[in-house]
């Protein structure tokens, strides 16, 4: 009985030691990967502030951190079925991570899930999905983002405001929490809000919605857009159809246009996102997570609410233009 007991610890013992030491070249082999492979799979690449700013940010950290990085991405936010074989062909180029903002709440699920079943790291960027995946998420708090656009606009909410909402992609998480944040910062004021529409990421859809909007709705005052191609949109045509000084108007994100608009006082406010630290902290993650590293499960990078009076001040100025003086902390 004794042999068969020390037998059995002697066999323990060096199951335990393989097990470790296992771990232990696992662990290694992460860690020296070499010059680590990233693919940053977008939502869109166009020639907004926003996108432009995360593959930017991505590039920064990539570059910094001696990634070879992939920037991909269909031309328009709409094309999920684009982007998602995208996903499809960057899972069969085997990089060791992938930098992902989903397009769709639900649809993207099982491509991302074919990224994780190949062994491939996962973040997240911009956007949830519905089930809880990848390894960290890099994002705005869309509800905070939201609610901070709310709080700011009731004050301009009386018992006659006729309240209008053009959200960018119906289902997605951003469009779902950034509203949600607005309703509740209007408190009981989001009552007075007639309707919310879908521009699916189009300015001159949110145009033609905006106007439709004021058609529909003669006494409304006061309107905002979800994102910048909502924004952007539903702007231009409150200003084109002479109402800028009588309705009251937000936006999200910070392109030009969208500057100038506050400045001439179209918009009250815009809340701006921080995108260039969304793809450095993003890439960077995705770089930890390949080697083994811990990360964060979540990371905000952040929201401002930009108003005419503050605008001008010294640490807004670099979040309207970070381009003048990029940095991994956005600032």
């Amino acid at each position: 009985m004794r042999s068969y007991k020390k037998n059995f610890l002697a066999a323990a013992f060096f199951v335990g030691l393989a097990v470790i030491l296992g771990l232990l070249f696992w662990q290694g082999r992460r860690e020296n990967l070499g010059p680590l492979r990233v693919v940053l799979i977008q939502k869109a690449i166009d020639d907004t502030d926003f996108w432009t700013s995360i593959y930017e940010g991505g590039q920064m950290a990539a570059d910094e951190l001696g990634v070879e990085l992939t920037i991909m991405g269909p031309k328009h936010e709409s094309e999920a079925e684009l982007q998602h074989q995208m996903i499809l062909d960057a899972i069969a180029e085997k990089p060791h991570a992938i930098a992902l903002t989903p397009s769709s709440f639900e649809e993207t699920i099982p491509y991302a899930e074919q990224i994780e079943a190949a062994g491939i790291s996962l973040v997240l960027m911009d956007s949830t999905m519905k089930e809880d995946m990848g390894e960290s998420l890099i994002a705005t708090d869309n509800y905070e983002a939201g609610y901070k656009m709310g709080a700011y606009m009731k004050k301009f909410v009386d018992e006659n405001t006729v309240i209008g909402v053009v959200g960018h992609v119906k289902g997605t998480s951003t469009a779902t929490e950034r509203e949600r944040g607005f309703r509740a910062g209007l408190q009981d004021a989001q009552n007075q809000i007639a309707e919310v529409v879908f521009c699916d990421s189009s300015p001159e859809k949110a145009y033609e919605l905006t106007c439709e909007l004021v058609r529909t709705y003669p006494d409304m005052n006061l309107i905002v857009g979800l994102n910048e191609y909502s924004a952007v949109g539903a702007a231009r045509a409150v200003k084109d159809l002479g109402r800028s000084a009588d309705c009251h108007m937000a936006g999200f994100d910070s392109s030009f246009e969208e500057i100038q608009l506050l400045e001439e006082g179209v918009f009250d406010a815009i809340v701006i996102q921080k995108p260039f630290n969304m793809g450095y902290l993003g890439v960077e993650t995705a770089v930890k997570a390949a080697r083994g590293k811990a990360v964060e499960p979540y990371v905000d990078s952040g929201s401002e609410l930009i108003t005419k009076e503050n605008m001008y001040t010294e640490e807004n100025q670099k979040l309207l233009f970070p381009f003048f003086g990029k940095n991994k902390k956005g600032l």
